[in-house]
């Protein structure tokens, strides 16, 4: 795989999953820098809704809690309710990702599968040279990746290749990080394995919450996007391995990882 020549004009498409309390803001900052250049966002399925609603709602009650859980709730039933009373939502500049696609002028689509034929279709339609993936919750396979002359690339919201997994930033902080990171690399078929083209720190302030350093952490992803998709437009990428010998992993946290995380006195709002 080359990287483009320098100043060679640049079409991406977004891939990332249905979320409408921290997706907007990455996705609204990268689409934003430069509408012109996304072909289109493409949103998967929730990860939370995997295997179901009910599911997802029980595998999620333990760490969040119930206050937690009614509050993560809210935010979503209001996100619905306040573009329909000409609100602004609060501490960011959209209400969905789907409001991203339509306030700046790019198509915004829904699939079950990303592997599958419909995907396919969509691509044929809106052919693109990068994949830019933010936590979409599905393995990308090589099929999808090939349509893309310069693959794919991914953000993790942890200082690749410690912390490789889900809920990072639940993570460093249960494990008492002084600062993490936001990382984009190439996608690879491996979970937050491909080589890092841009990592950004971010510094873990005393009293922080799990909401309060996703939120930094999703602010941060969307300029390391920015900067990771303007050097493939100006041929300036630059790669570092991802090592495998150095990486840590972590699976979502069971309810012992959030009775621990709870006392250590941490909490997630």
């Amino acid at each position: 795989m080359q990287d483009p020549p320098p100043h060679k004009p640049l079409k991406i498409v977004v891939l990332t999953q249905d979320d409408r309390v921290y997706l907007p803001i990455p996705i609204g900052s990268l689409v934003g820098a430069n509408p012109a250049r996304v072909s289109c966002i493409i949103l998967a399925p929730p990860m939370s809704t995997h295997g179901g609603r009910m599911k997802g709602l029980l595998k999620h009650l333990p760490v969040f809690g119930v206050h937690g859980t009614i509050r993560m709730g809210w935010r979503v039933i209001w996100s619905y309710i306040g573009p329909k009373l000409g609100l602004r939502p609060s501490g960011r500049e959209y209400w969905s990702i789907e409001e991203v696609g339509k306030r700046l002028g790019v198509e915004t689509f829904r699939v079950d599968k990303v592997n599958s034929k419909e995907m396919h279709a969509i691509l044929d339609e809106h052919p693109a040279d990068l994949l830019a993936s933010v936590s979409c919750p599905q393995i990308v396979r090589p099929e999808i990746l090939s349509r893309f002359t310069h693959g794919g690339i991914n953000v993790h919201s942890a200082p690749l290749p410690r912390y490789r997994g889900l809920l990072p930033s639940f993570w460093v902080l249960h494990n008492g990080e002084q600062e993490t990171a936001v990382t984009v690399h190439d996608l690879a078929e491996k979970l937050d394995n491909g080589d890092i083209l841009v990592q950004q720190s971010i510094p873990i302030a005393k009293g922080e919450t799990w909401n309060t350093l996703l939120l930094k952490t999703k602010v941060a992803a969307g300029e390391a996007l920015i900067t990771a998709v303007e050097a493939f437009e100006n041929g300036t990428v630059t790669r570092t391995a991802n090592r495998d010998e150095d990486s840590t992993y972590f699976s979502f946290p069971s309810w012992k990882d959030a009775r621990s995380f709870r006392s250590r006195g941490l909490r997630m709002f």
